[in-house]
């Protein structure tokens, strides 16, 4: 299989009795690009991102190759058949390729040519991107070319000598939800540069009723031409995991050692009053624990409780107010936060 520097082969691995992946060279003289994936592989840890397990040299010292992990499983060919029909399955692989982003942008690296043929899935069905040929480490990269791939390039890309950003992966990142969702891509990502006639059309469009308003804000944020209006990695996938996850958190409302009450997916409401002092009225919507109803002196972590307001994963509750001093009641609320299971 020809790479961008050379070949990638298939091979066996007889001490670990495992297949396994040797990228070599083609040329010896030429290993920049390799270089950089061996740096940028041995400082990435992450869960969705390809091991690196090896690196062959020649006798004169000089790197041949790297041996890296094999994944045996759905490529994008399979992604793009499968997730415009399934949104579950279509959130799961933009909250994996989200998660790779994160832990990369968490150590300094940058990707710069995150594209749905540069992501794989192992034979257990984890997601892991691969190809950091032209990755860049640090904030202070500029570039005279883009060498990523076009469609996906964000537009400050082509700015004469454009530095080097985490955002303009969070934007390939949102060309690789239209590459899911569509066969084609909209004409406002395909001009050079992108969206320079208009903003390119709402995901919305390509999954017309199959995504929660949040998920579609969020694609569509991505691809905002202003780098700073973007999200980041660790706040996309949060909201993808809050979805992944939707309908299994239970919210625990303790009031002293005396009451428990639930707040779930199948106790979706509940209402909390301690005696004269007030009343708090909360709802569960298979997303978040939110206040629905306020009555009296209440306050969730000393700020006063209002309609809207989101409980989150522990606070406390207090009734009455504050010129009451020892008298004031508590309850406190704690909730779950269970794991996406890929």
């Amino acid at each position: 299989m020809p790479g961008g520097f050379g070949s990638v082969q298939k091979v066996r691995d007889s001490y670990l009795d495992r297949t396994v992946l040797f990228k070599s060279m083609q040329d010896e003289s030429n290993n920049d690009q390799l270089l950089n994936e061996i740096r940028g592989l041995s400082r990435a840890r992450s869960r969705h991102v390809v091991e690196i397990y090896d690196v062959i040299t020649s006798k004169s010292g000089g790197v041949r190759g790297i041996i890296i992990e094999y994944l045996g499983g759905d490529g994008y060919t399979d992604f793009h058949l499968k997730a415009k029909d399934d949104p579950y399955l279509y959130i799961k692989i933009l909250y994996q390729i989200g998660c790779a982003l994160r832990d990369l942008h968490a150590v300094g690296i940058i990707h710069r040519d995150l594209k749905l043929d540069n992501i794989k899935s192992s034979e257990s069905g984890v997601l892991k991107l691969f190809d950091f040929g032209i990755s860049v480490s640090g904030v202070d990269y500029n570039t005279k070319m883009n060498r990523g791939t076009l469609v996906y390039a964000a537009p400050e890309l082509y700015v004469p000598h454009a530095k080097i950003t985490p955002e303009m992966d969070i934007y390939a990142l949102g060309v690789c939800a239209w590459a899911l969702a569509s066969d084609t891509y909209p004409r406002e990502l395909r001009e050079r540069p992108p969206q320079e006639s208009a903003l390119a059309p709402s995901i919305e469009t390509a999954l017309p009723g199959l995504l929660h308003t949040e998920i579609i804000r969020m694609i569509d944020a991505c691809l905002e031409p202003d780098p700073s209006l973007r999200p980041d990695a660790d706040e996309f996938s949060k909201v993808f995991a809050r979805h992944l996850t939707r309908g299994r958190h239970k919210g625990l409302f303790t009031e002293g050692n005396r009451e428990v009450f639930e707040l779930s997916h199948a106790k979706p409401n509940v209402t909390i009053t301690v005696g004269s002092l007030g009343t708090l009225k909360a709802n569960y919507d298979g997303l978040a624990f939110m206040v629905t109803d306020v009555s009296g002196h209440v306050y969730i972590n000393n700020d006063p409780a209002v309609v809207g307001m989101i409980l989150h994963e522990s606070c406390v509750l207090t009734y009455g107010s504050p010129d009451l001093g020892s008298n004031r009641q508590w309850v406190t609320f704690t909730s779950s936060q269970p794991e996406v299971i890929l």
